[in-house]
């Protein structure tokens, strides 16, 4: 196991219980150590923006009650504080439209949904290995949709 210097800070919002489940799940077989925050919907991931530490990383879901994927994202790029912290689009949803909105609303990353375990820990593993370095990658459009699992 490589070493690693700090816990990575991985901050989940989903509201799908089983979704939530499985990742926290996933994030104990990736090599990396993580420490799992999660929010039910976007009101809870802005308050806990505002009540704890800055995450390295935050996986967004789109369709969330009280306040949408969109609508965090927005709120969070629009805030220098959190401005520069990655945020991975965590999705069922493929649609074009989704896909394009989140580019241009300033998602590092849009990941859809692994339907399988293994596919949730090989995603855990690429995204939070590209962010341990200090520069997270530039989010260009040709590898801006990440799909899951890899093929070998």
């Amino acid at each position: 196991m490589p070493d690693f210097k700090k816990l990575f800070l991985v901050l989940l919002a989903d509201d799908d219980a089983d979704d939530s489940m499985l990742f926290a799940n996933a994030v104990n077989d990736v090599e990396i150590p993580i420490q799992l925050s999660h929010a039910d919907d976007g009101q809870q991931l802005l308050k806990f923006l505002k009540d704890h530490q800055q995450p390295d990383i935050i996986f967004l879901d789109l369709n969330m009650p009280f306040k949408n994927g969109f609508e965090c994202l927005k709120d969070i790029r629009k805030n220098e504080q959190y401005n520069k912290v990655p945020i991975i689009i965590y999705s069922t949803s493929g649609d074009k439209n989704d896909i394009e909105r989140s580019y241009r609303e300033g998602a590092n990353f849009y990941v859809i949904k692994p339907n399988s375990y293994s596919g949730i820990v090989a995603m855990l593993d690429k995204v939070c290995n590209m962010y341990l370095k200090d520069t997270p990658p530039p989010a260009s459009r040709e590898v801006f949709v990440m799909k899951f699992p890899l093929l070998k």
